[in-house]
Order: C-alpha cells, then structure tokens, then sequence
C-alpha cells in the first residue's frame, strides 16, 4: 500500500478549493493594434466610470479592481491611482507602467442615489462581460448621472420623515419623542430639498440644518414634549451623519490605503464638527425651558424593530431605490439588526458590531446573486444602521456644547472602538467570498490556434514499398542552392 502522505493529501484537498467557486480567473488577450486616439477615449472613459463609482460610495480600492477589470475586457493594461476625491488612470504601456495615455478626473458633486448606483452597477456589471462601445458608455454613464428622481418632493420628504423617527426610535422611543422626531425631520427635509436647488449652499446646509433642530428642541421640547432636549438633536440630522464615512476610512486604513482613509476620516470629522458647531451656536441663541411635567415612559422593546423598518422604507423614498429590491433591503436590515443585538448580549457592544459587519459582505453578495441588487444597494442602508456617525456627533457635541470633558471623550473612545469593529468584521467577511478576475494574456495574434497535426497514414498492404515523402520548398535537399 502506498504510504500515507498528510502533505499530499492537503495540496489535494487545496486544489479542489470548494470556497473558489465563482473566483476564477478569466483571461483575455492582449490588443496589440491600438492606437494613441483610443488609448486616450479609454482612459478619460475610465477616469467618468471611476468617479461615479466613486460617488456612489465604493471603497478605493475596489474601484482600482473594477478598472482593471473593464480595461482587461478591452485587451488593455491600466495602471490607476484612486482617492476619494479624484483619480489618475494610465492606459497602455507596457508592464513597467512606462508609456501609454494618462488622464485624470475629480470627483465632485453629490453622491448617487440608489437607483442611480443600481444602474452604475449594472452597467458596470456588462462592460466586465463584454468590450462595449465608448459612445454607449458614455451615453449610459451621462443617463446614470441625468436620472430623474424615482419620487415626489413631497414623498422624499415623507422619506426624511422616516429615516428621522426609525433612528429615534432605536435610540428613544417615547410618543411626544417620536411626535419632535417627526416634525424636526419634516422640518430638516424641506431644508435639504432646498438645498438640492440651491448649489452654493450645500456647504453651510449641515450647519443651518443643526441650528435650527438645536433652537427648536431648547425651545419647545420642554415645555411642549417633556423630553430633555439633547434626545432630539441627533435623529433629524441622519442624512448629515458620516457613519459610512468613518466604516470606509476605517477599513482603507485597514487594508493599506493610507492616504484614501486618512481623507475619509478627516471629511468626516469635519462634518462631525460642523454639526457640532451648528449645535453650539442653537444653544448660545435659544435658553432652554424647563418641562413642567415628567417625562413619557418607553413604548416598549419593539419600538428599536418597527424603527428598523421605518428606517428601511425611508431609504426607499429618500434615495429613490428601486420597489423590487424593498423586501430584501428590509430583510438585511433586519438580519443586521438581529445579529447586532444577538452578539451584543453574548459578547459586548465591540463584538456585536464586529459580528454585524462580518455578516454584511456574505449577505449582501446572496442577495446580488438572488434579486440582481447591487451591493452598495445593501451596504450603503447597512453601514447607517450601525449609527457610528450618531455616537460620534453625541460624544463631538457633549466635547464642545456642553463642556462634559469626561463623558465626551468616553462617548468618543466607544465611537472609535465601534468603528473598528464595524471595518474588522467587514474585512473579515469579504475575505470569505472570491469573485472572477479578468487578467491579459498573449496578444490575440500570438494566441491563435495552431493547425491540428495531419492524420495518420492508412496502413499499407504487405509487399508495398511507401512513397517518397514529397519535398518542400522550405527544406532543400542537402547541397542544393536555395533559390531557382
């Protein structure tokens, strides 16, 4: 019997790699006939596809993927630097990165909505199948960005309404609470939908944003509601909050994209201190009233689950996602809300973030390859579930508003820890799955077939003598001159 190898035995095992499936690598031949002009359409086309991936929320380094992969189709080498807010690409050249065309695009304006990152993926999606023609890019990429919102100005601001009242009620749910949360984000949407027609003041929108639900909660909170006035700051800012930010530069710096995370984070912290700001200066306007009565009791522990479904419906009309994908959006919400809460009992705050995030890549590539919903449809509702951005501007504000050093900080620390946590168990479980690469390999007209060898000869009768092998031109025979 042979002898029994362990080593053998695993490269076997190894070789078989069942948690492979969907990750091979696909091969393409390289172009060999292009030209400068096409060089220079492919890299000013893949400069527009990366920064509307860009925009709609991708991390760094999966758009510098995507790139090489759409090149790839093209039978071309891309070599491409991505940040958050530009991105240089080369096309062409050789392997040294040497030659080629270089362009360069910033990435500006306001980030996608969910149907618009639906239609980016799909179309992304196609050019990694096949080599599309530029101008239909081109075409496809400009009816992604001109694409009319799916709702009403009166039903997205419904939709702020609930994304205001589902993230209250996770963390306060009382009824006068959910009344101030109601109303505050009413007020808070019209805000933005003015903002959305009025460019040049969407820099100013979160500060006035926080002044104007600081002022009106010191106001009538107390008086009108019985509620401390510090429960209703942060709800009605949920579209100012950069929870997804701070998961994203997290996990950037996990992986080694230094300067893509360090811009993250720093974008986020600064709208964590214009919110902040905005709050300082409500306080400093308005004196607080004090509540004459007592404050409502709780409504109860299914409050936080009926806040997750508010939640869901409210992304569905704010970001204008597509009907078919409502009942798996809110499937993942509750999924990420369930593993949250089942990991925090067993484990503390830190795992239960760690847990949710480690289950957000696997799910959402289930319900890609179930339903053809993008990712980033699932992602981008996920990471605002999570609330980092809700802890950090509690923690900023206590620093800054109300001088409580000691609270701040720890509120502070608990963000920063959550943060990690979240980018950990994302990092975790996007390690889990493998998805097929395109790679080049030899120009097309090296890598065509080679002619099939000739038949065999019939056998031949006994007492035959075979023919003479007929001579060629290339072979003469020994002695005997090249040409005529």
């Amino acid at each position: 019997m042979p002898r029994f190898d362990v080593r053998t035995l695993a490269r076997r095992t190894v070789s078989l790699r069942p948690w492979r499936r969907g990750g091979e690598t696909v091969t393409v031949p390289e172009a060999e006939d292009a030209g400068r002009e096409r060089l220079r359409d492919l890299a000013a086309l893949l400069c527009e596809l990366g920064a509307e991936l860009l925009q709609a929320g991708e991390q760094t380094s999966e758009v510098e993927r995507l790139l090489t992969d759409v090149a790839a189709r093209y039978g071309m080498r891309v070599r491409s630097f991505v940040v958050p807010t530009g991105l240089f690409v080369r096309v062409g050249g050789g392997p040294d990165g040497r030659g080629g065309e270089l362009d360069f695009a910033p990435v500006d304006g306001p980030d996608l909505r969910l149907d618009q990152v639906e239609a980016l993926q799909s179309l992304v999606t196609r050019m990694r199948a096949e080599a599309l023609p530029f101008p239909e890019v081109a075409l496809a990429l400009r009816e992604v960005r001109e694409r009319p919102e799916r709702f009403s100005p009166a039903a997205t601001v419904l939709g702020y309404v609930l994304l205001t009242v589902g993230l209250g009620s996770m963390r306060h749910a009382t009824v006068p609470a959910v009344l101030g949360y109601a109303v505050l984000g009413a007020a808070v949407g019209l805000l933005r939908l003015l903002g959305d027609r009025l460019p040049a003041a969407r820099t100013a929108l979160p500060v006035a944003a926080a002044i104007l639900v600081t002022a009106a909660s010191l106001r009538w909170a107390g008086p009108l509601l019985h509620e401390p006035p510090a429960v209703l700051y942060v709800p009605p800012l949920i579209a100012f909050l950069p929870g997804a930010a701070l998961t994203l530069g997290a996990i950037e710096l996990a992986t080694g994209a230094a300067l893509s995370g360090v811009t993250r984070l720093a974008g986020a912290a600064n709208v964590l201190f214009l919110l902040a700001l905005g709050i300082l200066v409500g306080t400093e306007l308005v004196r607080p009233h004090p509540s004459p009565g007592t404050p409502a009791g709780p409504l109860g522990e299914w409050a936080p689950w009926v806040g997750v479904l508010l939640l869901g419906f409210g992304f569905l009309l704010y970001f204008s996602a597509p009907p078919r994908v409502a009942l798996w959006l809110l499937g993942a919400l509750l999924t990420e809300r369930l593993a949250q809460s089942v990991a925090t009992e067993f484990a503390g705050a830190a795992f239960g973030a760690f847990a949710a995030g480690m289950l957000l890549p696997p799910m959402a590539r289930w319900i890609s390859r179930h339903s053809h919903t993008p990712d980033q449809v699932v992602f981008l509702p996920c990471f605002w579930l999570l609330v980092p951005g809700a802890v950090g501007l509690t923690s900023v504000s206590e620093i800054v508003v109300q001088g409580d050093t000691g609270g701040g900080l720890d509120s502070l620390v608990s963000t920063v820890i959550t943060v990690a946590a979240i980018a950990l168990g994302v990092l975790v479980g996007a390690g889990l799955q493998r998805r097929p690469r395109l790679s080049l390999g030899e120009p097309a007209a090296a890598s065509a077939p080679t002619p099939p060898p000739p038949a065999p000869a019939a056998p031949l009768e006994p007492g035959t003598v075979p023919a003479p092998a007929p001579e060629t031109p290339s072979d003469p025979p020994q002695g005997a001159a090249a040409g005529p």
